[in-house]
């Protein structure tokens, strides 16, 4: 195996890539503890159609001989967003609260089996955080997924809450927060 070549893709460039995103959404998300199926995969693709047009998009991929490996993908949170929704751990109002510039949100982090434990979804993670100008990022990931749960704590995170998304059937997702080196002052907030 090569070593992986990682490239920032913005929004209009991802648009070209859907297809072969959603193949490895497809193949990561059919592994335990997942075990998601086209339903998933069709909400991915039309949530992903909205998301890279969102303010603060940011894709980073990862390929190898060609071929994609892995990818991450978050975009900044708006004041009206609907992350906090869905909470089963109450938080105080200055956790979920939400100005221009206060959070990014990591969307996706996805590796293929034969590349993780490689340290590529690392590499993929500190490319996706480089030079936020956010206070803080968050992310919800499964805690049946003990390698990504262990992996996140590593790099900094720290689980908030548990939350519920708004699927039928949608298990309970931990919520992380880690805090980012973010310039003075709070987005106008004082």
């Amino acid at each position: 195996m090569s070593e992986p070549e990682f490239e920032t893709v913005d929004g209009e460039r991802a648009a070209e890539s859907v297809a072969e995103l959603a193949a490895v959404y497809r193949e990561v998300y059919g592994e335990p503890p997942y075990r998601w199926g086209a339903e998933h995969e069709r909400l991915f693709r039309e949530r992903f159609d909205v998301q890279r047009r969102q303010e603060g998009f940011r894709l980073i991929t990862a390929r190898a001989d060609g071929r994609l490996v892995g990818f991450g993908f978050g975009v900044t949170l708006q004041p009206t967003t609907p992350w906090w929704r869905g909470l089963l751990t109450p938080l105080p109002d200055e956790v979920t609260a939400e100005w221009p510039g206060r959070t990014f949100a990591v969307v996706e982090l996805l590796v293929r089996a034969p590349w993780r434990r490689r340290h590529v979804a690392e590499r993929i993670h500190d490319l996706l955080l480089a030079g936020r100008t956010e206070e803080r990022a968050t992310l919800t990931v499964l805690p049946a997924a003990a390698p990504a749960l262990a992996a996140y704590r590593k790099w900094g995170w720290r689980k908030v809450a548990e939350k519920r998304n708004p699927l039928p059937g949608a298990p309970v997702f931990a919520v992380m927060l880690r805090d980012l080196a973010a310039p003075a002052g709070r987005g106008g907030q004082g």
